[in-house]
């Protein structure tokens, strides 16, 4: 694992913060291509699993691809992690997927601002609204057309204070192998002292260490077969956990040893990858 990430770091801590810093956000309407932005005004909302009711109504876009699937938005969760990834921002920034906007207009202490988005249609939804926001606050703004993982395995040493990135579309713990991938290749443009910041990742983490925990409870010989039965959709899910499997091949769990277990799974699970 490369100097410069935090794992323990969890952006999905609880906080309000966030529902005092004013955000810009994309215009609603229909793009090119039959993209569209739509709103809605919301008061109750859960948040990591946690019902929360808001004191006034909240404004939240949401991002539709031509075939009407949601394809990005700025709920309050989704405001709270990048409220909780921008206090962990410093210096000469890069970040891998614009998404709506949200995490730059968060940080307080970013000298410059560097987007590798591979969309050229969010590009031109949120480069504007970006431009007007950090003009004002005298941070040059840079947006590059790419994949951040082909840039960062072909760009030379970028020496920047922080990598964020935010190009997965789900926290799903069968991503995990791929995204340190990308936080290995992040950590050779970092500045000495520098941090790479990955979305999601304690969240996802942790997602994987409660499958672990129930998978390595069962008795053995009963491990496969429920893998076996998952349905087609949750197949990433299994492979990433056939390795646990393995590692305790024949091997009972019990109750007491299960803290050792899961640790065993969780530093795997952050070192291989994809």
């Amino acid at each position: 694992m490369i100097e410069g990430f935090d794992p323990a770091f969890d952006d999905a801590t609880w906080t309000l913060d966030w529902l005092r810093e004013p955000v810009a956000q994309v215009p609603v309407g229909v793009y090119e291509d039959g993209y569209r932005v739509e709103r809605e005004f919301i008061e109750d909302v859960a948040i990591f699993g946690r019902s929360y009711r808001l004191d006034s109504p909240l404004d939240v876009r949401g991002l539709f691809a031509p075939d009407g699937t949601l394809w990005m938005s700025d709920t309050p969760q989704e405001r709270m992690m990048m409220y909780n990834n921008a206090g962990q921002t410093r210096g000469h920034v890069l970040v891998g997927g614009a998404g709506l906007g949200l995490y730059p207009q968060y940080c307080r202490e970013m000298a410059s601002l560097t987007v590798v988005e591979r969309s050229p249609v969010v590009i031109r939804l949120v480069a504007p609204l970006l431009k007007a926001v950090l003009d004002e606050r005298g941070i040059p703004l840079r947006f590059l057309v790419g994949d951040v993982e082909t840039f960062l395995a072909q760009a030379g040493p970028g020496g920047y204070d922080t990598i964020f990135l935010d190009t997965w579309s789900r926290l799903d713990a069968a991503l995990l192998p791929a995204i340190n991938r990308l936080r290995e290749l992040a950590g050779r443009h970092l500045a000495p002292g520098g941090r790479v910041l990955l979305w999601g990742y304690r969240w996802m983490v942790r997602l994987f260490e409660e499958a672990c925990a129930t998978l390595l409870m069962m008795p053995p010989d009963e491990r496969d077969a429920v893998l076996a039965d998952r349905e087609q959709t949750a197949a990433r899910s299994a492979a990433v956990l056939l390795p646990v499997i393995e590692m305790y091949r024949g091997q009972s769990v019990q109750r007491w040893e299960l803290d050792a277990a899961v640790a065993k799974c969780r530093a795997w699970i952050m070192e291989t990858q994809a």
